[in-house]
């Protein structure tokens, strides 16, 4: 233990609690049955929710001896932590690189709710809304990001395995790099409506969709390609942490309860009739025979979505508020930390 007689407690706390997580994880993947490999440290980090102080612009990170070293706070950082709402700063993390805050604040959860907004999540839009307005959000830029990104992954002819699980891991985190920025943008706009317009957002449970299209089920490998590249859970993350951060309600609706939302009419709830083969003119467009009238089944599914999704809202308010509408325990979410800053912008002031 004489070596590490110069290191602050704070941090040796959290480096046994962090331990200590990791091998109780491990135990319970050996009783389980499943394989498991042994810890090891690939980048050095350091994590801490103790000592550490904010003062003046910049995180004062504790070295021992009463000794700090300050690391400068960028103007997007500081604009973050001086919302009125009383932001506090929950733990740090620092890497070689890159510093991260995890920050928490109160969330009163919106008092008023007026409906609610589906939002249906395709490969080339994103479609929010219900029966009285319904926007599209185009997304197809993140579809030949991908393509872009397979296409020079492929071409790598370097007969050394190393240096090509290399290059394919960077070109593939400078594409999620990238769609995560786009998505943050449409997932901001999604949550700022519903604020202004005093709505609940509701989300289909579509997990396991990507079992449908695997290896010897009539489908190319191109194809493949592009539904293993659809990032439908990371919308529906961003939006998520982002409606908790402002205290919207979040719903997710089962496969049960969203089973047909997009063949059945939301007018007249028949059953609608998908075009013939090759008609151009009604491309993603469904035909129903009672109505008689095409509809967008985009359109459809989020008509059907926030339908569906508004008794068991009124439900759950009935029974003990719209908090239980939310998944989680709402008071320890509001404790969690919410938001994590951007590690990259933090280097500089």
């Amino acid at each position: 233990m004489t070596r590490y007689e110069g290191v602050p407690s704070c941090y040796k706390l959290c480096a046994i609690s962090k331990a200590a997580g990791i091998l109780a994880s491990r135990k319970k993947s050996i009783r389980r049955g499943f394989p498991t490999k042994t810890h090891y440290l690939s980048k050095p980090l350091l994590v801490s929710c103790y000592g550490f102080k904010m003062g003046e612009g910049s995180l004062l990170v504790p070295l021992g001896n009463h000794k700090s070293e300050s690391i400068p706070l960028n103007a997007h950082t500081l604009a973050a932590l001086s919302q009125p709402e009383g932001v506090q700063v929950r733990s740090f993390t620092l890497t070689e690189h890159s510093l991260s805050l995890c920050i928490a604040k109160e969330v009163e959860e919106m008092q008023r709710v007026g409906g609610v907004v589906g939002i249906d999540r395709n490969l080339r839009n994103a479609t929010v809304g219900n029966a009285e307005l319904v926007t599209y959000y185009d997304v197809s830029k993140i579809v030949q990001i991908a393509e872009t990104t397979r296409s020079i992954v492929r071409s790598f002819r370097r007969n050394d395995v190393r240096v090509r699980r290399q290059l394919a891991r960077k070109y593939g985190q400078r594409r999620q790099e990238r769609l995560r920025q786009i998505l943050n943008l449409v997932s901001k706009r999604i949550v700022a409506d519903a604020i202004r317009n005093g709505q609940a957002i509701a989300f289909e449970d579509i997990r396991g969709i990507r079992k449908l299209y695997r290896k010897g089920n009539g489908q190319g490998r191109s194809f493949r390609g592009r539904m293993n590249s659809w990032p439908f859970h990371e919308l529906k993350r961003q939006v998520e942490y982002k409606a908790a951060w402002e205290g919207v309600p979040i719903i997710t609706l089962s496969a049960k309860e969203t089973r047909g939302t997009t063949m059945d009419c939301p007018q007249c709830g028949e059953r609608l009739q998908a075009p013939v083969r090759g008609d151009r003119q009604h491309y993603r467009q469904l035909w129903c025979q009672r109505c008689g009238r095409w509809e967008d089944r985009d359109l459809v599914a989020v008509v059907n979505i926030s339908r569906r999704a508004w008794p068991r809202f009124v439900h759950a308010q009935g029974k003990g508020g719209a908090g239980e509408a939310v998944k989680g325990n709402p008071d320890c979410r509001r404790q969690q930390a919410i938001l994590r800053v951007d590690a990259s912008k933090l280097c500089h002031a």
